[in-house]
């Protein structure tokens, strides 16, 4: 199978992968446009913790590196699930760090909407990653090449 068949083979079905990946990396683009984004007071815990910059490269680093993990996994022959699930959990611990951070700010917002439920489909993408490290997506893969 092609480098561009196992990608679009593979890409359905970890589509929330792929949008949790893509707004953790805008969430650091939009960080660091001119803006000044974190000025409003639901932002208090975290301008206490680094700046608005330090912010959005984090982000954008961790965004980007998640895209990329997922493209060597779409790309290789042999699946890479631990790519996936290390870094799920990375997502889980840092959205419940941002709920807790906008909800320690006592401000109620759209947030509360938004990142808990994040939390909940990374905690689906660890429970996929964790079922294709058993074999389960390896045995499929392995049918279809």
């Amino acid at each position: 199978m092609s480098v561009y068949l196992r990608i679009r083979h593979r890409f359905g079905p970890r589509l929330s992968e792929w949008a949790i990946a893509t707004v953790i990396t805008l969430w650091g683009v939009v960080l660091l446009l001119p803006a000044d984004t974190m000025e409003g007071p639901s932002w208090v815990v975290f301008r206490e913790l680094l700046p608005e910059h330090v912010w959005g490269a984090l982000m954008i680093s961790l965004g980007l590196l998640r895209l990329g993990g997922l493209i060597v996994n779409g790309a290789r022959r042999t699946i890479t699930p631990w790519i996936r699930m290390v870094s799920a959990c990375v997502g889980v611990v840092l959205f419940i760090g941002i709920s807790a951070g906008f909800g320690l700010s006592g401000v109620i917002g759209t947030w509360i909407a938004v990142y808990p439920t994040f939390v909940v489909v990374e905690l689906f993408n660890i429970h996929r990653a964790a079922h294709d490290v058993g074999g389960g997506d390896a045995a499929a893969t392995a049918r279809t090449t």
